[in-house]
């Protein structure tokens, strides 16, 4: 009977043992399967935020216009001589003659400030504008040493046909490149007013496409006022250039003939009534401009 018990005890398999608590399981194949619930997916990401629109009232970077045009609105108009007279070399300090040392030496002077220095086969040509000395600090850079800037200048040409500025905006064609905030004087010639269209990049007018007409100043340089540049002047007049200088002159009123007043004749009276001349304002005298041409 013993040996029975032992046999079936042997029998049974290792696996599953009955214990007073009931089977217990040491095989790792005979344990119960384990269930694992399918992973949940991983969450959608958020949808992208929409791009952040221009603050009120702004420009978006993408949508600036950067493009500059210049074009002419009113051009410099020169005035022109009423009387022309030549001027001699070969006559000069003769007796009785007008040619004289120190109207030559004027006459330069008035030469070399309606002239500039530039690339002709003559080292210099007449100037199309009035001459000027410009103070400026430059606000922009519009390219092409194009410059927007605020100037200022002294009136110039005769009875101030070129009005003085005052810390006002002007457009600048410089020699050199420069940028926003530098400062500096040039002699100037004016070209005339300008229409400028741009984006400005300066308060408060920063990203406003907006339209300027301004007054413009070409950099230049003019002719050496001194002994050496007469010098060449007149070698270049006994060489055959046809150089000329105007000037404004006073002459003598032709209606009253220098009086400043003419006479009308009054019944009855011997003495004629003095009538003020209109014409020269009762000076006697006019100022017309004058172009004297120089020959050999």
């Amino acid at each position: 009977m013993k040996f029975r018990l032992l046999l079936a005890l042997l029998v049974l398999p290792l696996g599953a043992q009955t214990t007073p608590f009931g089977t217990r399981v040491s095989d790792p194949a005979a344990a119960p399967t384990t269930i694992t619930a399918p992973a949940a997916a991983p969450a959608a990401a958020p949808a992208a935020a929409p791009a952040a629109a221009p603050a009120a009232g702004g420009v978006s970077d993408e949508f600036v216009d950067n493009s500059v045009q210049v074009s002419p609105f009113r051009p410099t108009l020169l005035p022109e001589a009423k009387s022309t007279r030549t001027f001699q070399l070969s006559k000069l300090n003769r007796l009785g003659s007008t040619e004289t040392t120190r109207e030559l030496q004027r006459l330069y002077s008035a030469f070399a400030t309606q002239s500039i220095v530039d690339g002709s086969p003559a080292g210099s040509s007449k100037a199309v504008g009035y001459l000027t000395t410009v103070t400026y600090s430059i606000l922009q850079d519009l390219g092409d040493n194009r410059y927007l800037a605020k100037a200022a200048w002294p009136a110039s040409g005769p009875n101030e046909a070129l009005a003085p500025g005052v810390d006002t905006m002007a457009l600048l064609l410089l020699e050199k490149p420069a940028k926003a905030g530098d400062t500096g004087k040039i002699t100037g010639m004016h070209v005339g007013t300008v229409s400028v269209l741009f984006t400005p990049d300066f308060a408060p007018l920063k990203g406003r496409r907006l339209t300027l007409r301004r007054e413009a100043f070409l950099e230049c340089a003019t002719l050496e006022d001194s002994p050496a540049g007469l010098q060449r002047f007149v070698e270049a007049i006994v060489a055959g250039a046809e150089l000329s200088a105007t000037t404004n002159e006073t002459i003598p009123c032709k209606k009253c003939g220098g009086l400043g007043f003419t006479r009308e004749a009054q019944k009855g009276q011997l003495l004629d009534k003095r009538v003020p001349c209109a014409d020269c304002a009762s000076t006697g005298k006019l100022i017309i401009s004058v172009e004297t041409k120089f020959v050999p």
